[in-house]
Formats: structure tokens, sequence, C-alpha cells
């Protein structure tokens, strides 16, 4: 089948017990818990998706059937991997119980020792690889699968099957930044005159010498001297002619 929209995403984990489970509890203990840990574990996933604004994911009864294998496979055989031990990839897992993994979107976490969805889910998160997984944007279908097996090197294995045709993430726009105020202008520098006492100039004033001004002032003067020398000897001689 043609792949249009396939994206492979896949994890595992592993840790020893931190609390293992009392050697006494019976076969049907761990059944009620493995019940009901994958449903706290699908609560968990959302809760966490919707915290990071992603669409939730809703169990899927393929997906469901594929990881429940996987898990199983994994306490029998006492590994954790994401090719299972009769060679097949999560895609042809997944394609075999009936989901179309082949044209989806597909992820795939593991994890082995957990005894709680939370632990398990806190491994997970703390991982970047099985991280990007949970809040991959393009799924919104999941399987979840448990098995405890008190023989088994980690006692509990889980399995987490993620599909869909793809998603919208929540996008969180922050509000678009406000303009900052126009800047005012800066103040200009004022200039104030004093006023100038009374019987003062208001100006200060530049006397500037033209040396030619003088020059010519200077000739016209000794002319005038000499027509004044000049009338007076004119007169003088009238004077004297009158007398005769």
């Amino acid at each position: 089948m043609l792949r249009h929209a396939l994206t492979i995403a896949f994890a595992l984990f592993a840790i020893g017990f931190s609390a293992p489970m009392p050697a006494a509890a019976h076969a049907s203990e761990h059944g009620v818990l493995s019940a009901n840990a994958q449903g706290d574990l699908v609560s968990l996933i959302n809760a966490y998706r919707a915290a990071n604004g992603l669409q939730q994911v809703s169990p899927n009864g393929a997906l469901s059937a594929a990881a429940a294998w996987m898990a199983g496979d994994m306490a029998a055989k006492g590994y954790i991997g994401h090719v299972s031990s009769d060679g097949r990839s999560p895609t042809q897992r997944m394609s075999a119980f009936g989901y179309p993994a082949t044209s989806m979107y597909i992820g795939e976490d593991l994890g082995a020792g957990y005894g709680a969805a939370s632990a398990v889910l806190g491994g997970w998160q703390a991982s970047a690889a099985h991280n990007a997984v949970l809040l991959n944007p393009n799924y919104n279908a999941i399987g979840v699968g448990l098995v405890y097996n008190a023989s088994s090197t980690y006692k509990w294995y889980w399995a987490a099957d993620f599909g869909g045709p793809g998603g919208v993430v929540k996008v969180l726009v922050p509000p678009a930044p406000q303009p900052a105020p126009a800047a005012k202008p800066a103040p200009q520098p004022l200039v104030r005159a004093a006023p100038a006492p009374r019987g003062s100039e208001s100006e200060a004033r530049v006397d500037i010498a033209d040396p030619e001004a003088a020059a010519d002032a200077a000739g016209l003067a000794a002319i005038l001297r000499i027509d004044e020398r000049r009338m007076a000897h004119l007169l003088a001689a009238l004077a004297r002619m009158g007398e005769l």
C-alpha cells in the first residue's frame, strides 16, 4: 500500500525494579493492576498532551491488540526492542492486527521495569526520543499493552502504540506587541536675552576703519585749508587796493 502519510517514531526504555511487587502476589491481582494501569496511562498521556496544546488520543482496538501482543512477547521472551521476536517491525505488527499503519502516522514507546503508569510515563518524558512520540501532533489513536511476568528480568513490560491520519497543533499565539508610544521630541534649548538697561544700546556696536575713506577725508581737508589761505590773500589784496 502506498505510504502517503507515513511517519514512524519508536523508542524504548527499561529500568530495574525500584519497588518490586511482593512475591506472593497472585496472577489475578496482576491482571487487575494491569487493566487499571493501562487506562491510567491513557489518561495521563492525554493530560500531558492537553497541557501542551495537542489533540487527545482515543483507545483504538487494533492498536490495543498490537500493543498487548508486543508486551506479552517481550515478557515471555525476556527482551525489550521494537523488532519483535518473530522479526516484525511495529508497522508490520500494527498492520497484522488491522490498523492501516502503512498509510498512517504511527509511533511506539516501550518500557520495562515500571510498576505504575505514572512511573513509565515519567521515564518516557525524561527521554527526548520517547517524549517526541508522546507529543507528536499527528496522533489521535492509542493502544496500550502491559504484561507482568514474575520470572522475567523486568517483571513489567509496557507497549504504547500510536496512530493517526494527521492532526493540528494548537498553537498558542502570544498577543501582538503593542507599538511603543511615539517618542516626544526633545525640548529645544531656549535662548533668552535680558533686556538692555535704559539709556544704553541694546546691541553691541563694532567700529570698522576704512583706510581709503580716511585718506580721502584728509585730502579734502588739505584742499579746504589751501582754499582758505588763498581767500585770505585775496581779501588782503583787495583791502590794500581799496586803500590805494
